[in-house]
């Protein structure tokens, strides 16, 4: 009998079928997410922090904030390395827009890396073309658009989660390259410090895997090899830490109590990223296709893949309860995309699933990604009334839009209309003109009002800086300000202070630690001279000189001051517990009495 010839059209077919490479449906994600970021291209006020650390760092002042002062005001050591590498090859581009480029670069990989890592674990099982329905989900949210470009370190996030789940489904499949994942694993902890929790998640993972596959008298070596290897960048920092900055934590997250737990407002953070984005119903009709998937695999015998399956699931679902448990944050989205993106990673579809009952939620999920990306967007309401410590979420881009008048504020030309951006520019002139061999403060009492430097009070410190000023906002400010003015943040992030005082009632999440220009005064001001109308009685500041001279804060500003030398790293490397641990009332008559009460009785270092 002779061989049925096939009809024209379904031979041409499955030629084109043959000619697309697998991983064509990635594309799909990758340019949503591309297209979403560009659209809604800035850079967030905050962001503006890190270049001021990147332009000090080139500058030869070290990773600090304040010149002179060892402060780690930066949460994302990585991402500040990077922007500072970059910008020192091309010093003739805005640092602004590099971080906008560099934003899109690794987003652009998370998602490619994520993408490839479930076509090639659909491929190790004979699956067929794999449609990556959970990167498409994260492509749809504007949420995420608006930090993959905010100058922030969240693009690195994607980055570091999708080449770490690709370098797992490689691992897995090939039984070579636990060394290589857990290097990259443990960098998580220098993207953002809860990505430690992941990091573990990760190189759990490895060990597993090493266990069950290798030979027995190879086991441990093999795992031992690659906890070690992982750890080592992260131990590494976290050694330089403690002698460069001597904290064994940044200062950001003392100032944010990143140890504290507040549930509730986790909760309402929480829904503040389901509820406009109804991404309960992605997340509804994501169930069938991975525990299907899960439950197939495992009756098939096939327990690493079932392991690698859900690894990034419990990466995401960890880091959104301590994102919750620590209470959220203030702006929407942020903090929560990590886990989202980790949670979306092993979510995918095979094309012969479409011919199933599955091919429901497939198409559902499809719908509601044209519909999220259309139409879906977080509104905040309107406050009428907004204190510094008011508790609320909110659409940061949206509110820099309009205090700028520009639709894609990026640079500091671009926030000059904002109060920030002239705040900047008035205390960068105010420094000029203070005399060489002089120093002044001064002192703001009203942070919705325009600064004025008329009434500087004369001032004396040792650091290098001609103006200090106490604010409560640091980014663009501090930015244009320059390094010759010293700013005292009241929200405690780069205060060396403020961030070791204690939370006494709740308040904006990551601003609950505010301290007033009583601490400036008293370690800047001269005596007799820091009257201020408005500003705090001569009783506090005479509080605050006093506890500023009684140990443990006195050794510890010494120690972050004092300049670094071998000496210095390995004392400050020995007291760095100590002064991690130290707390004290942001109320300078309480703190004089817990901090000078006790001068003999414990050995601080310094």
């Amino acid at each position: 009998m002779a061989p049925a010839v096939p009809p024209v059209g379904g031979e041409r077919t499955a030629r084109r079928r043959r000619s697309l490479p697998p991983w064509w449906p990635v594309v799909v994600p990758v340019v949503m997410v591309l297209v979403g970021a560009w659209l809604y291209r800035w850079v967030d006020e905050d962001a503006f922090i890190d270049f001021r650390v990147v332009h000090n760092l080139l500058a030869g002042h070290g990773p600090v904030f304040n010149v002179g002062e060892r402060v780690e005001v930066d949460s994302d050591p990585l991402w500040v390395a990077t922007l500072a590498v970059v910008h020192g090859a091309t010093p003739f581009f805005s640092l602004a827009w590099t971080s906008v480029v560099l934003g899109l670069v690794c987003t652009a990989g998370g998602f490619a890396a994520g993408g490839l890592a479930v076509v090639r674990l659909g491929a190790s099982r004979g699956e067929g073309t794999v449609l990556p329905l959970g990167l498409l989900v994260a492509s749809a949210v504007a949420g995420l658009w608006e930090f993959a470009t905010s100058g922030l370190e969240m693009s690195m996030v994607f980055l570091w989660l999708g080449c770490s789940y690709l370098l797992l489904v490689r691992f897995e499949a090939r039984r070579k390259g636990a060394v290589g994942l857990a290097v990259v694993a443990g960098l998580g902890a220098l993207v953002r410090p809860e990505l430690v929790l992941g990091a573990a998640v990760l190189l759990a993972t490895v060990v597993v895997l090493v266990v069950a596959r290798e030979r027995p008298g190879r086991r441990f070596r093999t795992a031992a090899v690659a906890v070690v290897s992982g750890l080592a960048a992260p131990v590494a920092y976290e050694l330089f830490r403690a002698a460069y900055y001597a904290l064994l934590e940044p200062s950001t997250g003392l100032a944010k109590a990143a140890a504290a737990s507040w549930w509730s407002q986790g909760i309402v953070y929480l829904g503040n990223l389901v509820g406009p984005y109804l991404l309960w119903i992605p997340a509804a009709l994501a169930v069938p296709l991975v525990a299907g998937r899960a439950a197939t695999w495992w009756r098939a015998g096939d327990r690493a893949g079932v392991l690698v399956l859900v690894t990034p699931l419990a990466v995401g679902a960890l880091d959104v309860l301590y994102i919750v448990r620590l209470g959220g944050d203030y702006m929407h989205a942020r903090l929560l995309l990590p886990g989202l993106f980790a949670l979306c990673l092993p979510v995918y579809a095979v094309t012969r699933q479409l011919r199933t009952w599955l091919a429901v939620p497939v198409a559902g999920i499809a719908v509601w990604a044209v519909v999220c990306a259309g139409w879906l967007r977080f509104h905040p309401p309107h406050l009428t009334r907004l204190g510094l410590q008011t508790v609320f979420i909110s659409n940061e881009r949206d509110s820099w839009v309009s205090a700028t008048g520009r639709a894609h504020p990026v640079t500091a030309a671009d926030y000059a209309r904002a109060l920030s951006g002239q705040a900047g520019a008035v205390l960068s002139a105010a420094a000029r003109s203070v005399p060489p061999g002089r120093q002044e403060l001064v002192v703001v009492t009203d942070p919705f009002a325009p600064i004025d430097t008329s009434r500087a009070l004369p001032a004396r410190s040792p650091l290098p800086f001609s103006l200090a000023v106490n604010l409560p906002a640091i980014g663009v400010i501090g930015y244009l300000a320059g390094p010759r003015v010293y700013v005292y943040d009241e929200f405690s992030l780069a205060n060396p202070i403020g961030s070791h005082t204690v939370v006494t009632h709740r308040a904006r999440p990551g601003h609950e630690k505010y301290v007033g220009p009583s601490w400036m005064l008293g370690r800047f001001g001269l005596a007799g001279a820091t009257s201020v109308p408005g500003g705090p009685s001569p009783a506090e500041v005479a509080a605050a000189r006093e506890a500023l001279g009684c140990d443990p804060l006195a050794a510890y500003l010494r120690a972050i001051t004092a300049p670094w030398t071998p000496g210095r790293a390995l004392s400050d490397l020995g007291a760095a517990w100590g002064f991690t641990r130290m707390r004290f009332s942001a109320d300078p008559t309480v703190a004089v009495h817990q901090l000078c009460g006790h001068r003999a009785s414990r050995p601080w270092g310094g």
